[in-house]
């Protein structure tokens, strides 16, 4: 069976044994190639040839329509799909081993990614040059990616500046509001810079009728009262014009002890004052009115400092629903998304101070929702894989990466109790792999402290007709 070779529909190339060879000049050939890989960083060798359906004996002819998308694919889908890559024979199908799977997470991409990326942080968002990782192998240009637990967008910013089109979801009105502010952002900085000069007149004419009494003390204790006051005239400003990357670009400077942010000293991400830290007394400057406009400006040309090429014509679409009941508008060609890690991260909780500016008054009622527990957790994946069986198309792939954590429920860690469910439970679903990292201290919001210390990589597969039988990772 090595000289068949299984249908195309991604149109990507990819380098199958040739049934000339004996067994030791493959294994000699195989040597090599892995050798002068692996000087390649966070490079996902072609793993997406086993999401495809395989029809033995059919060969792949090289003026097939599968061929001619390779000719349309962008420059960087190009680059990595020169890689030549060895996948044994098993059973009529291409089997897959933990070799083919070389990537490191350790580092930041802060330096190299897109400043799109850095509007406002987010706790427990996937790595950008991971998500773009995931995109390129996953999905080739013009195809239709689809990510119902989008978070920060990061995987929606990554699909569109690779050239695909996007559908993102997320129920948080704060994740939603960054997914949009990445999806819709402006064409140039200067279109920006005068929708800020223009609604800069409109909020400093309403900042005199704001009733800072109708402010809980929990968020007036992190501001000067004028600054409040800004504030509040600002957000509602921008929201009644939907503005939601300058909103963004606001939530992004709310709250930090740095000279350019808006608070009292607190911390960047999560919302905690530090006063123990930087005493009043000490640091009597950092306590003072701090002008909203001018760092707010700062702000937006901060995040045009690297900007990506964008399509501004794809088509992109983003949500704020439930991700178990929402149905596309068309099917997709691959979901890519990490679900809530079950309690490990509390979105509410840790997001409270810009849920309250976004008109989110109760943080523990969302919290229930969007940060479940861990059997509502469970069923949302059940009613979620039962979804996606009509949203994502026939032999297309499922990427989930799954915070670790055991379940009580089903005996076993997170990312096992997800492929269960898929697998087993709802059925027509095959695992192709699974890889699991750990997660480097740099990127974890609380180090030391309870939280996921690794991610893994589940990849399923929509298979009609099937059972799900789980293939082995070697």
């Amino acid at each position: 069976m090595r000289g068949h070779r299984p249908q195309n529909p991604l149109g990507l190339t990819l380098q199958w044994p040739s049934p000339n060879r004996t067994h030791r000049q493959e294994r000699d050939v195989r040597a090599t190639r892995q050798s002068a890989q692996s000087d390649r960083r966070c490079m996902w060798t072609h793993v997406i040839y086993s999401c495809c359906e395989v029809s033995p004996g059919k060969k792949l002819k090289e003026d097939s329509p599968m061929m001619e998308r390779h000719e349309h694919l962008s420059e960087v889908d190009r680059t990595r799909q020169a890689v030549p890559v060895d996948i044994a024979i098993q059973d009529q199908q291409p089997l897959i081993t933990q070799w083919n799977l070389v990537c490191n997470w350790a580092g930041s991409a802060r330096k190299n990614e897109s400043t799109l990326h850095q509007l406002s942080p987010y706790i427990g968002k996937i790595k950008s040059s991971m998500a773009a990782s995931l995109v390129s192998q996953f999905t080739t240009e013009g195809d239709l990616v689809y990510d119902p637990f989008s978070g920060s967008g990061t995987v929606a910013l990554e699909g569109w500046a690779a050239g695909r089109r996007v559908i993102a979801n997320d129920l948080s009105p704060y994740a939603a509001l960054l997914t949009r502010a990445k999806l819709f952002p402006y064409r140039s900085l200067g279109n920006a810079l005068r929708d800020l000069e223009r609604d800069s007149v409109e909020a400093k004419e309403l900042r005199g009728d704001v009733d800072l009494r109708k402010v809980p003390q929990w968020v007036r204790q992190f501001f000067h009262h004028e600054t409040l006051r800004d504030i509040v005239a600002w957000t509602d400003v921008l929201r009644r014009r939907r503005r939601w990357f300058l909103l963004a670009c606001l939530l992004g400077i709310l709250h930090h002890q740095r000279p350019g942010f808006l608070s009292f000293p607190s911390s960047h991400t999560v919302p905690y004052l530090r006063v123990k830290k930087f005493p009043s007394l000490r640091f009597p400057e950092l306590y003072e009115y701090r002008s909203l406009h001018d760092r707010l400006e700062a702000k937006v040309r901060r995040a045009f400092r690297r900007m990506p090429e964008l399509d501004f014509s794809a088509s992109r679409a983003c949500f704020s629903q439930d991700a178990g009941a929402l149905v596309p508008y068309e099917r997709v060609d691959a979901i890519i998304t990490s679900p809530p890690y079950m309690r490990l991260l509390d979105y509410g909780r840790d997001n409270r101070l810009r849920l309250w500016f976004l008109g989110t008054r109760d943080w523990r009622s969302l919290d229930r929702i969007i940060t479940p527990g861990e059997n509502k957790f469970l069923e949302l994946m059940r009613r979620c894989f039962t979804k996606w069986k009509t949203v994502l198309k026939p032999y297309h792939c499922c990427v989930l990466v799954v915070g670790d954590a055991y379940s009580r429920t089903v005996g076993g860690n997170l990312p096992q109790a997800v492929s269960r469910i898929a697998t087993e439970e709802i059925g027509g679903y095959s695992q192709v792999l699974e890889y699991t990292e750990t997660i480097p201290k740099e990127r974890r919001v609380r180090r030391g402290i309870i939280g996921s210390a690794s991610e893994t990589v589940v990849v399923l597969r929509n298979t009609p007709n099937s059972t799900g039988s789980r293939r082995a990772v070697s």
